[in-house]
């Protein structure tokens, strides 16, 4: 693949890589100084040393908070480098090449580490093309094709699909098997075999029969992870609002991109005459968690499916569209939340995304009236819709102006509250297969309203 940038950003970025350069310097005082002792309590699993050290040596340095502040190299007996605001420049021109760099297959940290790669060797004078040169080849020499394959939790298919760019894929048993199996193949031990065997145990359990998020990408590798990880999002969140979660106000999703879905638990010791006794852990929440997205189901949501898989497919969105999209995703957050009052947060954040025409509208009153006309039911059942969503923005302000938190015993509100939420954002999905615009939309409801039309 052949990575192109405009002529001006390479003149520009070049510029500023021969600034830095220029800001190179030896290591001050305060990144030199030795940490202490470690703590001897930590249990290390293993011990480097510079047998495993392959290459030259790369020195970097964090702050409190963890976020890289510096980053040198080995020159004679001193470190050379860029350090906290000349770090930040660094970081900042990888970020404008990114921006420039077409097409978009690469992350800003690799572009980071070469192009202080280039700057050490103009440094050394072992090198002579220019710094966008020296980057757009190593760049197009670590671009490969790649096939992702990000696990769902909980999440459980009958056969493979597609919606929008992600082709959904079970983790079967069978291959399982030959994991396990060209792994034994490579042991010499029965060590060996045994670890092999207990950690692909570990595996199995952890992924065997679970959906994955599929997708082929020609990029650099950890670019083509975050490809796939922005496309498995956008696909999983709004499956999500098509999961168990939908009406349940107090229950919690736990379908998300393995590693993501945030299961709460408890672990504590007993200890008795100051000696561990026993140990207990296990999940907070003891409902199931489980998704099963049965054919019956993908059926039943066809329609809407259909239409939210173009949409993800699309190059160009209109302003409703996007405004639609937008709405379903954050209200499918709701279903990831687990204190109540978080969730009906989100739930009333996707409302005012879709049905606020305005910020000089009075939003209870915009909201309500226009959640009960997307729905095709009686005058009372509008009332009642109306009446609703005063309720809910009263539970919302006691939580967000009094600190009051909304209680489980409000749920049969919520329950309503949440089947309106969920019946007025899915009207909308439909609407969405047409290039109307946001003004067209509420045109359309405004005019629904005025002539009494009760469909």
């Amino acid at each position: 693949m052949n990575l192109t940038i405009h002529p001006e950003a390479a003149k520009n970025c070049n510029k500023k890589a021969e600034d830095l350069l220029q800001r190179l310097q030896r290591a001050p005082e305060r990144f030199s100084r030795k940490r202490g002792p470690s703590n001897p309590d930590i249990h290390s699993t293993h011990t480097f040393t510079s047998k495993n050290i392959i290459g030259e040596m790369g020195f970097g340095w964090s702050d409190f908070m963890g976020n890289t502040v510096a980053k040198a190299f080995q020159q004679g007996n001193e470190l050379v480098g860029l350090f906290e605001d000349d770090y930040i420049q660094l970081i900042r021109l990888a970020e404008a090449i990114h921006k420039s760099l077409r097409p978009p297959v690469v992350t800003v940290q690799l572009l980071t580490n070469l192009v202080f790669d280039w700057i050490k060797e103009a440094h050394r004078k072992t090198i002579e093309v220019s710094m966008t040169d020296y980057v757009l080849h190593e760049c197009e020499e670590r671009i490969t094709e790649a096939e992702i394959w990000i696990p769902i939790s909980h999440f459980f298919i009958p056969h493979p699909f597609v919606f929008g760019r992600i082709t959904f894929r079970a983790i079967t048993k069978a291959m399982m098997d030959e994991w396990e199996t060209s792994a034994l193949a490579k042991c010499t031990t029965e060590e060996e075999r045994t670890a092999v065997k207990t950690g692909m145990e570990r595996r199995r359990r952890k992924f065997q029969a679970l959906a994955t998020a599929t997708m082929k990408i020609e990029a650099e590798p950890d670019r083509a992870y975050e490809i796939a990880y922005e496309e498995t999002d956008k696909s999983v969140s709004l499956l999500r609002f098509f999961s168990p979660a939908m009406l349940d106000p107090a229950k919690t999703s736990y379908s998300a991109p393995l590693g993501r879905q945030h299961e709460d638990g408890y672990d504590y010791l007993l200890i008795k005459d100051k000696k561990i006794v026993g140990h207990n852990a296990g999940l907070t929440d003891k409902s199931s968690p489980v998704w099963n997205f049965t054919v019956e189901d993908q059926q039943t949501f066809a329609p809407e499916l259909q239409v939210l898989h173009g949409l993800l497919l699309a190059d160009k969105l209109t302003d409703f569209q996007e405004m639609v999209l937008d709405g379903l995703t954050i209200f499918s957050r709701s279903f990831l939340a687990k204190d109540i009052s978080d969730k009906l947060i989100y739930m009333l954040v996707a409302l005012e995304s879709v049905f606020l025409k305005d910020t000089g509208e009075f939003i209870q009153d915009a909201i309500g009236l226009r959640m009960a006309y997307m729905q095709n039911v009686s005058v009372a059942e509008r009332k009642k819709i109306i009446a609703d969503v005063k309720a809910v923005y009263k539970l919302r302000s006691r939580f967000v102006h009094h600190g009051q938190r909304v209680s489980v015993d409000e749920s049969e509100l919520l329950t309503r509250f949440k089947r309106h939420v969920l019946l007025s954002l899915m009207a909308l999905i439909p609407t969405a297969a047409s290039t109307i615009s946001k003004t067209d939309f509420f045109d359309g409801l405004e005019n629904r309203r005025l002539s009494g039309y009760n469909g």
